[in-house]
């Protein structure tokens, strides 16, 4: 199938230099002492040139070349172990117009973060958020000032969504970057992709059944949707057996046969991935050791009495020499036949190349939906899960709640305390299990923030994720009141019981929020079970149930003020409480008699004008919550792109 909007091919000269790079880690320092408590780390220091120049055609991803004249195209790999590089390029009659690799240096800190090739592929890509020097350049502007979609990167790990289907996952994503997939260009596209990538068997399948082959191609779809002109692939074949290798890499051949420049690093290459790049470039140390053809290179190591034993892989051959120590007596050689054969200058000045799509930032409230449409497709393909959670959260715990208290009342001196009791473990009760369900929604979601950086605003994920809580935060307090209120003698019933469910919701919504806020601020799941309790602490205390607020110190008195427990339990308790006007209290009582609701809540030191203190004081702290989770999330995106 090919794409018929596809117009006709430009022919362009594309120019890639870096010169000067050097990118390392920021120093880490403690507030409270002096000394670092990180020291910076070099990942890559004075490449000082490198470039690489094609002539590169300019199709649709459907797009074949009519002859070998017209397709110019380039497939360049970076290979390990760290020093070893190849390039594939389509012999043609005017000549591959691939020029020179030139590396005056490129040294690698020996640590465990390894030589640096992920980080040099990501600062190409104009997408590294590491402090760094120097510059890398596309036909003589810089990396990061070209359009969008011009450059994209195929990451080493895929990061989805894995409840979706392969066919959701690309609507979503066409659906952020170019706009709604009921246009005819952009359905097209959805449809190019899935036959182009061999998806199209696999369109409905849930990417968590997908191979890693199936996954690697859903993740390359992913990054032609914005048909780059520059795919920078990081070890693409990693991971996967010789077949799904080999599926992939003859993707990236057909997207090299299209137009499309094409860099990857590739580790452990097999001999038949080898095969398929016509010329190699080998590298020892940070210096250029050979730059030929797979024939010149085998020449040259014979020459050296180095010949690859028969049924060996080539190019584990040439990487274990490189390393050995005898072969740095005759790198030199080796050098000076390479350096003599020069490199290409270029021009600078060439003409800039454009996004062949253009991509659009949908509006924020666009981007909310389809957040949330996608959440919701998860809980839809989860709701056996969601619904043995609501079997064994809730209506279990609300169950023994409700037997535990058969038959209280508030109009006895001992259904007060009872009551007092009840009123709170249900507040508790929806208060803690919605914001600790809450806690650990963005501990897997953060890569995918990372991952998917630039695509949608952090503010507009923070609030698909507050209101995809929406339904437990109705479901959780509906069936606590319900189940546990059956057996409590309640005035006014069902109408108070109505309250009670209503005050609840809202209580479960700014506790999303405190959890939420917590999740994104503290992102580590050991941190997190270590602060939150210590956080509950002081906020339930202020709920009036195990101390009077009256009688706190003037300096923790405004804190009952950020305490959703307050505002839960200063409702309820207002609710139930004012509608019992006596209280039975005996003759022979040696205690303090409260005869009144009103004065259980006195004493209590709840508000008398509830309604009013409590809906400013709940909306207040959602909004407080939401932007403490709203700062941990940008936090996070600011230490940059995931790979």
């Amino acid at each position: 199938m090919e794409s018929e909007s596809i117009k006709s091919t430009t022919r362009r000269n594309v120019f890639i230099a870096v010169d000067k790079l050097k990118v390392w880690t920021p120093e880490k320092k403690s507030w409270w002492r002096k000394s670092q408590l990180k020291a910076k780390l070099l990942f890559l220091t004075m490449i000082r040139k490198w470039r690489t120049n094609s002539f590169l055609h300019l199709p649709g991803l459907s797009q074949r070349s009519k002859s070998a004249e017209e397709a110019d195209s380039l497939l360049w790999c970076l290979l390990s172990s760290n020093e070893f590089l190849a390039q594939r390029g389509q012999d043609s009659p005017n000549g591959f117009a691939f020029n020179h690799l030139w590396y005056d240096a490129l040294q690698s800190n020996p640590s465990t973060y390894g030589a640096g090739k992920t980080t040099f592929l990501v600062s190409l890509a104009g997408k590294c958020n590491l402090p760094s020097t120097g510059t890398v350049t596309v036909c003589g502007r810089d990396v990061k000032d070209l359009s969008q979609g011009v450059v994209e990167v195929l990451p080493q790990f895929d990061v989805f969504m894995d409840s979706l289907s392969v066919k959701e996952h690309l609507i979503f994503m066409i659906e952020m970057k170019l706009g709604s997939t009921k246009k005819f260009k952009n359905k097209n596209i959805l449809k190019t992709l899935l036959h182009e990538l061999n998806l199209e068997p696999l369109e409905n399948s849930s990417i968590r059944s997908l191979s890693g082959g199936e996954r690697r191609l859903l993740s390359l779809g992913t990054s032609l949707i914005s048909s780059p002109q520059i795919l920078i692939c990081d070890e693409p074949t990693t991971g996967l057996d010789s077949y799904n290798a080999a599926l992939v890499i003859g993707v990236l051949k057909k997207l090299s046969l299209y137009g499309k420049t094409v860099i990857c690093s590739v580790h452990q290459p097999s001999s038949d991935l080898f095969r398929e790049f016509n010329s190699v470039a080998l590298m020892s140390e940070g210096k250029m050791l050979f730059h030929g053809t797979r024939n010149e290179i085998k020449s040259v190591f014979e020459r050296l009495n180095l010949k690859c034993p028969v049924n060996y892989n080539p190019s584990e051959f040439y990487i274990k020499v490189v390393c050995t120590d005898s072969f740095k007596n005759i790198s030199e050689l080796v050098v000076d036949r390479t350096e003599n054969d020069g490199y290409y200058e270029g021009n600078d000045t060439t003409p800039m190349i454009s996004a062949q799509v253009e991509i659009c930032q949908r509006n924020w409230f666009v981007q909310v939906y389809l957040l949330l449409w996608r959440s919701t497709l998860t809980l839809k393909k989860g709701i056996k899960e969601y619904i043995v959670q609501i079997l064994i959260t809730t209506v279990i715990s609300s169950m023994i709640l409700g037997t535990c208290y058969i038959g209280i009342s508030g109009t006895t001196q001992q259904g007060v305390q009872d009551l007092r009791g009840f009123l709170w473990l249900v507040c508790s009760e929806v208060s803690f299990s919605v914001s600790y369900c809450a806690l650990y929604a963005f501990q897997n979601d953060l890569t995918l923030i990372k991952r998917e950086a630039g695509i949608y605003r952090v503010s507009a994920f923070y609030v698909s994720r507050l209101l995809s809580t929406l339904p437990r935060c109705i479901i959780w307090p509906v069936l606590y009141v319900v189940l546990a209120t059956l057996a409590v003698e309640l005035p006014n019933h069902f109408l108070t019981a109505t309250k009670f469910v209503l005050v609840l919701i809202v209580t479960a919504i700014a506790s999303s929020a405190y959890g939420l806020s917590m999740g994104a601020l503290f992102t580590s799941s050991g941190i997190m079970g270590d602060v939150m309790p210590c956080v509950d602490l002081p906020l339930f205390l202020m709920s009036g149930a195990f101390l009077r607020i009256s009688s706190l110190p003037y300096w923790l008195y405004p804190l009952k003020y950020i305490s959703h427990f307050y505002y839960g339990m200063d409702a309820i308790s207002n609710i139930y409480w004012r509608q019992i006007d006596t209280i039975e209290c005996p003759l022979n009582s040696t205690t303090t008699c409260l005869r009144s609701g009103a004065a259980v809540l006195m004493e209590n030191g709840y508000s008398s004008d509830f309604v009013l203190q409590d809906t400013l004081g709940i909306t207040l702290i959602i909004l407080l919550w939401s932007l403490l989770g709203l700062f941990g999330l940008k936090r996070e995106e600011s230490k940059g792109y995931a790979y």
